[in-house]
């Protein structure tokens, strides 16, 4: 296979790392800036990143995402703001950007359960993920006549820092009681499905979010989980 390249935010994550580690292990050159070389958070500095470079990528992934939950009462305008911009804003200005010069190529943004349901405490990340996958939907239909196919992986809960920052161990244990297969999921198995729908084994999967939950949602597990 001759050497592809793939463009990866959030890369430095549990689950990014993952996502670059599957790809160099398949023979993928990943460029994954952190957040000090690429600052999501402003359309200028995303585009003054790539005004110098040779922006020829076969793959996109967004993982990059934040999630500060806090409830109405003490949301703030910003955080909804910074929330979208880092989460479905630059996701969007990063592919208008890099897909003039990509053909059959392999687009996937990391949604998540939150763009499908919400609990307390996460209108700015639900709200975010919720419009990231609308994106995935209307970039499908967009880019279609270049053959680059745009899909969205959602993970249900996976075990990664930023779970144990926003659940307490028992919140935790609760979790695992709700998903049919009694445990969080690896991040190597998120990864594992982004490297699928990113290869040469997918031809004809597109605008499509694929959830990966351990069957939580289908039993009806998201629930009560206050």
């Amino acid at each position: 296979m001759e050497n592809k390249k793939v463009f990866l935010t959030g890369g430095r994550g549990d689950i990014g790392s993952a996502i670059k580690k599957v790809f160099e292990e398949h023979g993928y050159s990943v460029t994954a800036p952190n957040s000090q070389e690429l600052n999501l958070k402003n359309k200028d500095e995303i585009e003054k990143y790539f005004s110098n470079k040779e922006n020829s990528f076969d793959v996109i992934v967004h993982c990059a995402g934040i999630n500060n939950p806090d409830t109405i009462d003490n949301l703030t305008y910003e955080n909804v703001e910074t929330t979208a911009k880092i989460n479905y804003m630059s996701f969007f200005e990063i592919v208008k950007i890099l897909s003039p010069k990509m053909s059959n190529g392999k687009i996937v943004a990391i949604s998540s359960l939150y763009g499908t349901i919400s609990r307390k405490g996460r209108l700015a990340y639900t709200a975010s993920k919720a419009a990231l996958e609308g994106c995935v939907k209307t970039l499908c239909c967009e880019l279609a006549d270049k053959n680059i196919l745009v899909n969205a992986v959602s993970p249900g809960f996976v075990d990664t820092k930023l779970t144990s920052k926003n659940n307490t161990k028992e919140k935790i244990k609760q979790l695992e009681g709700k998903i049919p297969l009694k445990r969080l999921a690896k991040t190597e198995e998120i990864a594992n499905v982004v490297y699928f729908l990113c290869s040469e084994q997918n031809t004809y999967i597109s605008g499509q979010n694929i959830v990966v939950d351990g069957g939580l949602l289908a039993e009806g597990g998201q629930g009560s989980w206050e």
